[in-house]
């Protein structure tokens, strides 16, 4: 009776895999993602570190995806990413998760999801977000860039221009906490890419009940030539930014970034990217400077390796400053950085 029941629980578990197989064909499941860690040296005012860190050219992720076709030129999709320390293990944390639909009328999706500013803004970034990036740490900085309870719509594409438009609920309270409003509209022909993009998000001030709001606008270029691709973003900002509830402020400026990527050929890769940032205020911020310079190399299209160098040269002593890198929790601000990392994409 013990075998039998033995051959009858076996017998079971290879069923439900079978059918676990079947519904994972049927649905077209792709399970992908990026691990990528990096040997670190640095530096604040007050000590130097060398470190085991994370995430020099991509955020370490495991991805869930999956389209289904619906016919008549319609297809639903969704996307589910979790980001992970790949030095430690730790996480996850969410990153984007959203359900859609799309056609020849355009792309509708909901949930969690980078903002038309990630797209229009990132696509003009040399590092493309990377842990020193000085457009996601110095341009961006508390400014809007991936939201939840959000609904995006990006239009078909119509000589070269396409829109992008994000409404989000926030904290889904009566005060409209967190709301975004994000729209944008970007251009491209054969060389070059043009971008505008402007954010307005309402957030409660966190030392009262009082409701803040701000606004940030984005122009974006770059034109490719030949293997060089040069980059410029130009931003506005003006009025309150919070990370609650350890930090919020008042403040209204402008910054530049210029840049360039680099194809040197065969499996070589360099980008370079700097900020100037002029704060009108002066409070809690002030002006800053910032670049990053970096090369990699390609052993395949999965892996590569990669050398970043990053600084940031701040004026006087702001109540809140600008960062190298926001993945840094010991004593002083993060200044200057040396990684040398491995990247795998599968």
């Amino acid at each position: 009776m013990q075998l039998k029941a033995t051959g009858l629980a076996v017998l079971a578990a290879l069923s439900a895999m079978a059918i676990s197989a079947e519904q994972a064909a049927a649905s077209n499941v792709t399970i992908s993602g990026v691990i990528d860690v990096n040997v670190e040296r640095l530096s604040t005012p007050k000590e130097s570190v060398t470190r085991v860190s994370t995430g020099g050219l991509s955020n370490s992720r495991l991805e869930f995806s999956a389209v289904e076709d619906l016919g008549d030129g319609n297809q639903a999709f969704f996307l589910h990413q979790m980001q992970f320390a790949a030095d430690t293990g730790t996480g996850p944390t969410p990153r984007e998760t959203y359900v859609g639909m799309r056609g020849n009328w355009g792309q509708l999706a909901l949930g969690r999801q980078n903002t038309p500013s990630y797209w229009i803004v990132g696509y003009a970034d040399p590092s493309w977000s990377g842990d020193y990036s000085r457009v996601s740490n110095n341009q961006y900085f508390y400014a809007p860039w991936r939201e939840s309870n959000a609904i995006s719509y990006n239009t078909p594409v119509f000589n070269g221009f396409k829109g992008r438009f994000m409404y989000t609920t926030g904290q889904e309270t009566a005060d409209h906490n967190g709301r975004v409003v994000s729209t944008g509209v970007e251009y491209r022909s054969g060389p070059l890419y043009l971008g505008f993009v402007s954010d307005h998000k309402d957030i409660k001030n966190i030392a009262s009940p009082k409701m803040e709001s701000s606004r940030d606008n984005y122009v974006s270029a770059t034109y490719r030539l030949d293997s060089v691709e040069p980059t410029f973003i130009y931003h506005t900002y003006n009025g309150y930014y919070a990370y609650p509830p350890y930090v919020g402020f008042q403040t209204k400026g402008w910054d530049v970034q210029l840049g360039a990527r680099w194809k040197i050929g065969g499996p070589h890769g360099a980008y370079i990217s700097a900020v100037h940032r002029h704060d009108n205020v002066g409070k809690d911020l002030t002006d800053a400077d910032s670049f990053l310079v970096g090369y990699n190399y390609r052993f395949s299209k999965r892996t590569d390796a990669y050398i970043n160098y990053g600084r940031v040269l701040t004026k006087g002593n702001p109540k809140v400053p600008y960062p190298l890198t926001f993945n840094y929790s010991g004593s002083g601000n993060p200044e200057r950085g040396t990684q040398v990392g491995l990247r795998h994409s599968f």
